[in-house]
């Protein structure tokens, strides 16, 4: 076991940990097919569980439980956790649906309240189940550990971190983001997640916890997959390359959003130090 470790060092067996989980569930895609994405899904969250139970035994400490943001709803950041995926997905698919690339096919529904109520029961049970297993590794565990470098490269890597962790599932299986160019999607995945890690991170850090992180993950998964469908388009490919999830026009949007969310954080005074700190066990 290892009860030494800096914060940075746990920062990256961590990584170490989860990635190798990650291409291990890519190796399971023959026998479960697209399930096999699920899998790798949750391993952000196992590695959390070996970390502090079997690697480095910080599990014992209370204090490093409550370290992962998961005792705090963090209410106060659930709005924008709603609204900064919608307003980046809305500028990004709305710039498609302006240059006459794609055309805005509106949804067909009974009931308009119904169709948001929806969205909105998508987006929890989403966060709960998918936007949590990997935000509890991602801004829960190592965002924390990488504050020793700073805030703002902390939040950087993080997000990079997290792009990362994908490319055994784009690389290694037909299922993600398999039909464009790697030379062209890896780069701006990328670029993207990076960026995203900004925007998750800075809802982490303000509301001490990981649930806005969480939601807002899930909110933009849901408001991509309704956007998309949305659209109607005779190039698939293009509308990927343009507003997808790692698409130019959404890059540009989280540009802007990133640097906005950077600013504020400059004035607050309560993320200039780690948000956790290991207690002795």
């Amino acid at each position: 076991m290892f009860t030494n470790l800096s914060e940075l060092n746990k920062a990256f067996l961590y990584f170490a940990i989860v990635f190798a989980l990650c291409f291990g569930a890519t190796q399971l895609t023959p026998m479960l097919g697209v399930h096999a994405l699920k899998v790798a899904m949750v391993t952000p969250l196992v590695a959390v569980l070996l970390m502090l139970l079997a690697v480095t035994r910080d599990g014992a400490s209370r204090e490093n439980w409550h370290g992962l943001g998961l005792h705090r709803a963090g209410v106060a950041g659930w709005a924008l956790a709603l609204v900064l995926p919608l307003v980046v997905l809305g500028f990004s698919f709305g710039a498609l649906w302006l240059s006459g690339v794609g055309t805005f096919v509106a949804p067909q529904v009974d009931s308009f309240p119904a169709y948001l109520l929806d969205i909105a029961a998508s987006i929890v049970i989403v966060a709960l189940i998918g936007g949590i297993g990997e935000e509890i590794g991602w801004r829960g565990y190592l965002l924390p550990r990488l504050m020793t470098l700073g805030t703002y490269p902390a939040l950087l890597l993080s997000g990079f971190a997290h792009g990362l962790f994908h490319l055994p599932v784009i690389l290694g299986t037909p299922y993600y983001h398999a039909d464009g160019d790697p030379l062209i999607v890896i780069p701006l995945f990328l670029a993207t997640l990076t960026l995203a890690g900004v925007c998750y991170g800075y809802l982490r850090l303000t509301t001490e916890s990981v649930w806005p992180a969480a939601l807002a993950h899930s909110a933009f998964n849901i408001f991509w997959g309704r956007f998309s469908a949305f659209t109607q388009t005779e190039s698939p490919l293009t509308v990927e390359y343009l507003a997808g999830e790692s698409g130019v026009l959404t890059l540009i949007a989280l540009t802007v959003t990133a640097l906005w969310l950077a600013l504020r954080l400059r004035r607050s005074d309560a993320v200039q130090q780690p948000v956790v700190r290991s207690a002795p066990v």
